[in-house]
């Protein structure tokens, strides 16, 4: 469907009165950016406006964005990525608006999919979609992500963050700028925060289609798991701390995704200290590693470490019991005569 089509809803909104905007923030990921910008012009719907927003990089992304002459550029001072999206967000002349990661990728009927979602929902702040995690060299490394909406929709994202990715979210440029967009003060979490904001002021919605790709690698800011917990951690106190205590069931709900977020990422750092050992073989740093992890929640750390640990020694243990067979079975082969 062309983003012209005259399709109408229930309240008389058309596609003719919607557009989107593609708004790219880019901090020392050059190397990614061109594929970002493709991945938008390969849309079936086509964006109106993309944006590049340029955090102050080394790198040079605007010789990126030179080969690309409908795309806008815009340079700033290194202000963190919740700067750089608002700096976008205020050249942006769209009614709607996707923010892409520059190392992430929008799926070629991202953009449709958000649109006839939208479409049908004109009070909502945003709707959104799935995503598929990527490696480094950009092939497919696990299964579709996309968590519907139960229940209350702030409750729900307090409990956990269902959305995971900016680049999964189309927004109505109006929602944001009545938030005064992304919190600045916060490096992590920013879009987490901004998600909350708005779905505790409007409705949103989930819909079934996967319409972005998020790339894994060295660099990814969410896989500093200690810093992710302590900037969760702060958005949830945020909102707990707006509440009076007759308020049980959204502080039900926020102590319930803190213990839950907790956990998640106690048990992520332990999987990173132990991955660590046999590159580092540091028993001091492996040590060091796991007590940070533990500090969060003592005796569930304990558990959970005892279980990864037993399953990696079963995992070994039938490695071992499997490389005796085939010894075995080679030397009873190599024992019999085979000659015609």
């Amino acid at each position: 469907m062309s983003l012209r089509e005259p399709v109408v809803n229930g309240s008389g909104l058309t596609r003719r009165r919607l557009s989107i905007g593609v708004i790219i923030p880019v901090f020392n990921q050059a190397r990614f950016l061109a594929e970002a910008i493709e991945s938008v012009l390969a849309q079936t719907t086509p964006a109106e406006e993309i944006i590049v927003v340029d955090d102050g990089s080394a790198d040079d992304p605007a010789r990126v964005v030179a080969n690309f002459p409908k795309v806008k550029f815009s340079r700033q001072s290194n202000r963190g990525p919740s700067a750089a999206r608002n700096s976008g967000l205020q050249l942006c002349t769209t009614t709607h608006v996707v923010f892409l990661d520059a190392d992430d990728r929008l799926l070629p009927a991202g953009l449709e999919a958000g649109l006839s979602n939208i479409c049908d929902k004109p009070e909502h702040a945003f709707v959104y979609g799935g995503f598929r995690p990527i490696s480094e060299n950009g092939a497919p490394s696990g299964r579709d992500h996309n968590k519907p909406i139960e229940g209350d929709p702030f409750h729900a994202l307090l409990h956990t963050n269902l959305i995971v990715i900016p680049s999964s979210i189309m927004f109505a440029r109006t929602s944001l700028n009545a938030v005064n967009g992304f919190d600045e003060s916060l490096r992590r979490c920013e879009d987490y925060d901004l998600v909350l904001r708005l779905a505790r002021k409007y409705p949103i919605a989930n819909h079934r289609v996967t319409v972005a790709e998020y790339r894994r690698h060295g660099n990814n800011v969410s896989e500093n798991h200690l810093e992710m917990l302590k900037a969760e951690l702060l958005v949830r106190d945020r909102y707990e701390a707006q509440l009076d205590a007759a308020n049980h069931s959204t502080i039900a709900h926020i102590r319930s995704g803190r213990r839950k977020m907790i956990h998640f990422r106690v048990s992520a750092m332990q999987r990173q200290a132990l991955l660590r050992w046999p590159t580092h073989r540091d028993p001091r740093a492996l040590v060091g590693d796991l007590i940070d992890a533990g500090r969060w929640a003592p005796l569930f750390a304990v558990r959970s470490l005892l279980a990864t640990l037993g399953r990696r020694a079963k995992k070994l243990l039938s490695l071992s019991a499997k490389r005796r067979s085939n010894r075995s079975t080679g030397r009873e082969q190599g024992g019999v005569d085979t000659r015609p």
